[in-house]
């Protein structure tokens, strides 16, 4: 890391650390910012959001949406770390026992997993040490040593880790080292839980996101737990009544700006800019979520149609509205969905294959799968 390049920041200092070379530490939070320098862009990231949330509080079953959303996050967020998989592989790690899995579609559900352990810890605590590690810990979960066993699942870093290179030296950046990390997680965790007053919310998460993602607290995971806790806050602070927004398929699409608007934070102080790309972040996220609301709700009632016209079974369309949470289905769960015997679920199974709502699953006979190919498609952002 060239430490020049931080001579004249005012968030943050640099320390000493191994092999002769400076640390970035950033100030406790907040940081002094002229909110109004920013007003349009929070404005319409606000009123996005609070659009979103609307939708989401009318949906009688919000997991038919927040699964798919969940799966393009888990497969967006993991392929900006290394770990890439597809949709048909994750709904069919979530069909079958993961344990069977090949390790990239294993670790992209964990994700899902974690953000599930996360949102269930916040209803009885708040964002603290304890929720963060235990999203880490189901992160990271039977991950191979190449992408995390070996990082301390659920523990804070106790080596130094360094970002954009093999070696130290040719780092872009050296984040805060574990002691200094601690107490930064420390601070990070009362400005979570702190009044911000005047501050809005919604600054403070986007401030929250870059101060997580600098002091870098794991050996491995950061950014991906880091864009966990965007969601995390944004529930915690009641901007969202259900986990709806999920960032990380446009911070893929825009990955160089998103890392150079936080490295100008740390090198330049240019709070701004970082906070003119995250607000940005929120309201094309919330844009595109619900377009792809819209895209689930006409495919919803395009199967309900179908099968009011060619089926009249309650057990059928039981088993349609089923898929939007798990595309991949066999005939045994369908039966328990529906209440029904084996047989009654096997003619209700066929007949979603006869209508082009479910196909088989080829290479799976015992038990064999079905999977409703439109559903995966959408979670997948096609």
């Amino acid at each position: 890391m060239d430490a020049s390049l931080f001579a004249n920041t005012d968030s943050g200092t640099l320390v000493p650390t191994i092999e002769g070379m400076q640390a970035f530490v950033p100030n406790q939070l907040p940081p002094g910012i002229e909110l109004g320098n920013i007003i349009n862009e929070f404005g319409e990231a606000s009123a996005a959001l609070g659009g979103l949330s609307e939708i989401g509080s009318t949906i009688a079953n919000p997991y038919m949406v927040i699964r798919p959303l969940q799966r393009n996050e888990a497969l967006r967020s993991s392929a900006m770390e290394g770990t890439f998989s597809t949709a048909d592989d994750l709904a069919l790690v979530e069909a079958l026992d993961e344990t069977s899995a090949n390790d990239s579609a294993r670790e992209v559900h964990n994700y899902i997993r974690a953000i599930d352990f996360a949102i269930d810890q916040i209803k009885t605590l708040p964002i603290s040490h304890r929720v963060i590690r235990g999203m880490h810990a189901v992160l990271l979960e039977q991950a191979t040593r190449v992408r995390g066993s070996n990082k301390r699942p659920g523990e804070y870093k106790i080596h130094q880790n360094w970002i954009g290179a093999l070696q130290i030296q040719r780092s872009r950046f050296v984040p805060p080292p574990p002691v200094e990390a601690q107490d930064c997680m420390d601070d990070l965790e009362a400005f979570m839980n702190a009044d911000t007053a005047p501050l809005p919310p919604l600054i403070a998460t986007g401030l929250s996101h870059y101060q997580f993602e600098t002091i870098h607290p794991f050996g491995d995971g950061n950014g991906r737990v880091g864009r966990m806790l965007i969601t995390l806050q944004l529930l915690s602070q009641r901007l969202l009544n259900s986990p709806l927004l999920y960032v990380s398929p446009f911070i893929d699409a825009n990955k160089d700006e998103y890392i150079d608007a936080m490295f100008a934070v740390s090198s330049e102080g240019d709070w701004e800019r970082w906070l003119r790309f995250f607000l940005t972040a929120i309201k094309e996220s919330c844009v595109e979520t619900t377009k792809t609301i819209g895209r689930l709700n006409a495919l919803q009632e395009r199967y309900r149609g179908l099968l009011h016209e060619k089926s009249k079974s309650v057990s059928a369309l039981s088993i349609a509205d089923h898929l939007f949470e798990r595309p991949v289905i066999s005939i045994t769960e369908a039966s328990k969905i529906c209440g029904t015997s084996y047989q009654s679920a096997k003619k209700n199974v066929e007949q979603l294959v006869h209508l082009e709502i479910l196909h088989q699953v080829q290479g799976f006979e015992n038990p064999k799968l079905f999977w409703a190919k439109e559903v995966i498609d959408i979670s997948d952002g096609r």
